[in-house]
């Protein structure tokens, strides 16, 4: 479809003047291109989600009650799907590996027919969540250059 529709656009332009030919040529690449890039991941919403879960599941691990328990696993296990969501066009199969077995932690954890073995995957899903939000901090840092701010002579006081 893009060959047939570039080749109408140059039949188009060849009539038209050199100058105006080039500008339109320009602004069709960019346009063209514009459909072939990715979509940035949303690191900032995964974060976020990251810490709703922790939250989650730090409230089902105190709560004395199975009910809310369950309740707080479901919560947590929402945010994980959301975060999976967002990371389907990741290509980082150990990184989704580990979102995956969380999930599955949390399925373990709302499914669980007791407190003690809900309480036993919460209390991975809540260490694995921290290790998730201490990736997501150090490529973050790796990410951003550290800005340093020249010492200026004229300020420092001896």
């Amino acid at each position: 479809m893009h060959l047939a529709y570039f080749t109408y656009l140059q039949n188009v332009i060849n009539k038209l003047k050199p100058k105006f030919m080039t500008k339109i040529l320009i602004l069709l690449t960019v346009f063209l291109n514009s459909f072939n890039e990715n979509p940035d991941i949303e690191w900032d919403a995964i974060y976020t989600h990251a810490t709703y879960a922790l939250n989650h599941a730090k409230k089902a691990m105190e709560s004395n009650n199975f009910d809310h328990q369950r309740f707080y696993s479901e919560k947590a296990l929402e945010s994980y799907d959301k975060i999976y969501n967002y990371l389907e066009e990741f290509d980082d199969e150990e990184f989704k590996l580990k979102i995956e077995n969380t999930i599955s932690d949390l399925e373990h954890a709302v499914d669980a027919p007791d407190w003690d073995r809900g309480r036993f995957y919460t209390k991975r899903v809540y260490q694995n969540t921290q290790d998730f939000i201490t990736t997501l901090d150090l490529r973050a840092a790796a990410e951003q250059p550290i800005e340093t701010t020249p010492i200026d002579s004229t300020t420092v006081k001896q």
